[in-house]
């Protein structure tokens, strides 16, 4: 899939986040106010929030896909941590807003009104996260982008979480325990908070220009050195920036290669990984492979 395809699908994944977080929203606080249930008022409150991370994620998916420019060489793909940033911040504020209004809940259990009307505002809030989830699971896939996981991420919790909201009304209802409400709502913060830290981590790591994976770097490696005439793979870097893989390293080529010759055979290292990465960005370095034997060697001295 080309890039551009690739960045339509990114916009219409949060396009449709943020579409479906607003109809869920007002589907809900009209519930809240029939029925009077704190599970709902989580389901709620997480609503607002999926809609104000939504927006986030629709800016920074739209600032992350435009092209590269004179001011910003390398594009604009670290706009996706940035978003991923907000967004765990929107996530715990109204979190521990939830977390609050739960507790005194608890303390102050009250019925349940209108279980039916909230049960089935609850089935339609399942289907549509439930689908929307499956589109951003196949985005992700096409895209691998960060900003589709951070919301895929707390969309796939709500799923549970819709589930969760229906037992406790019927709890409460039935069995006239009306804590119950409230403690599921106590639970929902909680587990939204510790959710958050994954997006948090990954976002921070792509700001920092972490390594990628040992595994992408391995394969890095092997197909360089699968390349006739490389004699070795070294000094290798890399980073991600959005869905985007930079990495750079010097390879151990014959002393005795024209200039033309070293250029053809890094052009070879390229289409090599080209095949199993189409879009990593490659800054490859040629070192004469004597040069590469001495600073081994030299390096072998000082431990020794």
């Amino acid at each position: 899939m080309v890039e551009e395809q690739k960045n339509k699908l990114m916009r219409l994944a949060s396009v449709l986040s943020v579409a479906t977080a607003l109809f869920l929203a007002a589907l809900k606080a009209i519930t809240f106010f029939v029925t009077g249930s704190v599970a709902i008022l989580s389901g709620l409150f997480d609503s607002v929030q999926d809609m104000m991370t939504s927006v986030v994620n629709l800016i920074a998916v739209r600032e992350a896909t435009s092209p590269a420019d004179k001011q910003h060489r390398f594009g604009h793909g670290k706009a996706q941590a940035l978003g991923g940033l907000f967004q765990g911040l929107i996530i715990t504020g109204a979190s521990l807003i939830l977390l609050k209004e739960s507790v005194l809940r608890f303390f102050n259990p009250q019925p349940v009104n209108e279980v039916n009307f909230g049960l089935i505002i609850t089935g339609i809030a399942i289907l549509l996260t439930l689908a929307l989830v499956q589109f951003q699971n196949y985005v992700i896939k096409k895209t691998n982008s960060l900003s589709i996981r951070a919301d895929r991420a707390h969309y796939a919790g709500d799923i549970m979480m819709n589930v969760g909201i229906g037992v406790s009304i019927l709890v409460s209802y039935f069995a006239k325990w009306y804590f119950v409400d409230a403690l599921f709502g106590i639970f929902v913060a909680i587990y939204l908070i510790y959710t958050v830290f994954g997006v948090f981590k990954e976002s921070l790591n792509m700001l920092m220009d972490a390594e990628i994976s040992p595994e992408v770097r391995k394969q890095i490696k092997r197909l360089t050195c699968s390349v006739e005439g490389v004699y070795d793979c070294f000094d290798l870097k890399t980073r991600l920036s959005g869905n985007e893989m930079f990495a750079q390293f010097s390879v151990s080529l014959d002393d005795d290669l024209t200039l033309t010759q070293a250029h053809d055979k890094i052009d070879v290292i390229e289409e090599t990984i080209h095949r199993q990465f189409p879009e990593m960005h490659l800054i490859v370095h040629p070192e004469p492979l004597s040069l590469n034997t001495r600073r081994k060697f030299q390096k072998s001295k000082k431990k020794n």
